[in-house]
């Protein structure tokens, strides 16, 4: 008696505090999902029954209807519109239903459990705020639930709330509730989802769902329908970090209207925004909405603006904040769960759409497969149906985006072969730098000084050219070995010479540098600033420097291209471990030393260099002859 006064005066605390904030509420999207016939359509369809949201006729007609067939009615009947639903006994579409309980308004998403349907259950889930997962506790946990779970976090879904069904088959059985809750809760915390709240329930008489069941005395827990209208969604969904991707543009007299629908944050006349990939920074000058523009839009708000500066805009532009900017980026890593029968194919261009932009993109490596019953990495990287793997993947665009630990709303995207869904899946950013380039602030009282010797004068007198030898690879491949070589061998023929190694700028000029995407793109920033000023003193610079990514190597060669050679020294990630002269591999893989190449950050080869040297099958010789050579061919008079 005690525990249901309680439960009685707590929902009544509940909607005396909330109730007057129902009509300006966010409506919440609810996704439920589970394994096939574990009852996901049934509690739906009974909670809808218990919260008043059915008319009494249309349950009666369908009572009636399972009458004459000759089949147990079941609350499922409510949902499954599809007549070949009823009689396989599956749902097999996302199915949309709008309800409101005394505290607010919702919209319940009724995802297949089935795996042919995953397709499906993707797309309801990918936009929800609230996730239920559902277990039978007579069959318990089974692949499929643990595969929903997993797509859940792929989604950027961290928190869900668990409903343990068809207690009744059980005799209501505490002990085995509590086994099957300890196997899930287990699951879940391996792949790093938090359980809101665990309800045993019976979708079929209706215990804990809106009534507190006469028979499960010993759980002390509170009902769903509490859970439910306590779970906070606004608290994680509103932030300062404003995303509104481009949806159109339209002319309106002498009008450029801008709209979108607002992901995050907070858009007012005057608020400051910056358009990429353009990187142009502009204020809202007014905001059309019809009939009446309010003075603040927040989060799911659809709305029009103008700017204070006619720039180019296009569909598919992301407008932001200008403190935290989205990555503008054409190489990213993801998450990916692969829906086609197809293979994928490095060859082949698949159709990206993301956000409202929408690119030509490649796989451009296979990292690992997962295997979602045990969490192991399969052996091989063939993809299947309905695996999840973990792809490389390039864009010859640059595309504005968002890494999903930092905002989900914006980075989950879907991959289109021939105009068909094969893949949906999450941006992960962490190993990737941003290619944004930061808009120079004003030259105030800085002119630059012409040089009294010139840089002809000083190739004269040397007879040779100036040039950048960038040297490119994994550490332990030999950079620093060949450079150094080479450098003593042109000096001894009266080359002017000079070597940069990557340590040591590391303990001088780039000393304030880490190693994260971000640091190794100001360290190669640097560096190649450095090699500009040696070439302008007639020098031939060696350098000698990881510098694993495409992008940033191209805007070093873009300094001086003219003189600028991309060497790579190339040698697998499994020659250089067992070299590890420094020692640093092993670091690396005890994880003693985080974000180091070719182990937990990435390298990627150069796709057209100048000139590539193979030091697992040459040796050092080899190489620094191989170097000399090429650089008197290229530089001497």
């Amino acid at each position: 008696m005690k525990r249901k006064m309680f439960l009685k005066d707590l929902g009544q605390k509940v909607i005396c505090k909330m109730k007057k904030n129902l009509e300006n509420t966010e409506v919440p999207k609810v996704v439920v999902v589970g394994h096939v016939d574990h009852g996901k359509s049934s509690f739906i369809g009974r909670f809808l029954f218990d919260v008043g949201e059915v008319q009494k006729e249309k349950f009666d007609e369908l009572k009636k209807a399972s009458e004459r067939r000759g089949v147990e009615f079941e609350f499922a009947f409510l949902l499954d519109a599809l007549q070949d639903e009823r009689d396989q006994g599956i749902t097999i579409d996302t199915t949309r239903i709008f309800f409101k309980t005394k505290l607010r308004k919702y919209v319940f998403i009724d995802a297949p459990g089935h795996k042919e349907f995953i397709r499906n259950m993707i797309t309801g889930a990918s936009s929800a705020d609230i996730a239920i997962l559902i277990v039978d506790v007579d069959e318990g946990i089974k692949q499929q639930t643990k595969k929903h779970a997993y797509l859940l976090k792929l989604l950027g879904i961290e928190q869900i709330i668990t409903l343990f069904n068809k207690m009744d088959k059980v005799n209501y059985s505490e002990e085995k509730y509590t086994q099957t809750k300890f196997d899930l809760n287990k699951y879940l915390a391996e792949i790093g989802i938090k359980c809101h709240s665990s309800i045993p329930i019976s979708s079929k008489l209706g215990d804990n769902i809106v009534s507190l069941s006469k028979n499960m005395k010993w759980y002390s827990g509170p009902l769903f329908v509490n859970v439910l209208d306590n779970f906070k969604v606004s608290e994680t969904k509103i932030s300062e970090v404003i995303r509104f991707p481009v949806q159109d543009i339209y002319k309106i007299g002498e009008k450029r209207v801008v709209v979108g629908r607002i992901e995050s944050g907070r858009i007012s006349k005057g608020t400051k925004l910056i358009f990429l990939p353009s990187n142009e920074r502009v204020d809202v000058k007014t905001i059309e909405v019809w009939p009446k523009a309010k003075k603040e839009y927040v989060i799911g708000d659809c709305i029009g603006i103008t700017l204070s500066e006619q720039i180019f805009v296009d569909k598919g532009n992301m407008a932001s904040d200008t403190i935290f900017p989205p990555k503008l980026t054409n190489r990213f890593e993801s998450i990916v769960f692969w829906l086609s029968e197809k293979k994928i194919s490095s060859k082949k261009k698949y159709f990206m759409k993301i956000n409202t932009g929408e690119y030509e993109v490649s796989v451009n490596r296979i990292k690992r497969v997962i295997d979602t019953e045990n969490l192991n990495i399969k052996k091989n990287n063939t993809v299947y149906k309905n695996d999840v793997c973990e792809l490389v993947i390039h864009s010859s665009q640059l595309i504005p985006m968002d890494d999903y630990s930092f905002n989900k709303s914006t980075a989950r995207f879907c991959l289109l072969d021939n105009e068909e869904i094969v893949a949906g899946g999450i941006i992960d950013l962490k190993n990737y730098p941003d290619q944004r380039e930061v808009k120079e602030l004003p030259k105030r009282n800085i002119t630059p000084e012409n040089y009294s010797v010139s840089e002809i004068d000083r190739s004269m007198k040397f007879n040779h050219r100036p040039g950048i030898i960038w040297l490119t690879g994994l550490s332990g491949s030999g950079k620093s070995t060949i450079a150094k070589n080479v450098e003593k061998k042109l000096f001894k023929r009266n080359l002017n010479v000079f070597s940069l190694d990557g340590d040591n700028l590391r303990i001088g000029l780039n000393k304030n540098l880490a190693f994260s995407p971000e640091d190794r793109t100001e360290n190669i920033r640097r560096t190649a600033e450095v090699a500009k000023l040696f070439t302008q003193a007639g020098f031939i610079v060696l350098v000698s420097l990881i510098s694993p990514y495409r992008s940033e190597r191209k805007k070093a060669r873009d300094i001086r291209s003219e003189l600028f050679r991309e060497i790579y020294i190339k040698a697998s990630v499994e020659v250089c471990s067992k070299r590890d002269v420094k020692g640093l591999y092993a670091k690396a893989v005890s994880g003693e030393i985080k974000n180091f190449t070719g182990i937990s950050s990435p390298y990627e080869e150069p796709e057209k260099p100048d000139l590539v040297i193979n030091t697992s099958i040459e040796d050092v010789d080899e190489s620094v002859n191989k170097l000399e050579e090429y650089i008197l061919n290229e530089f001497s008079f």
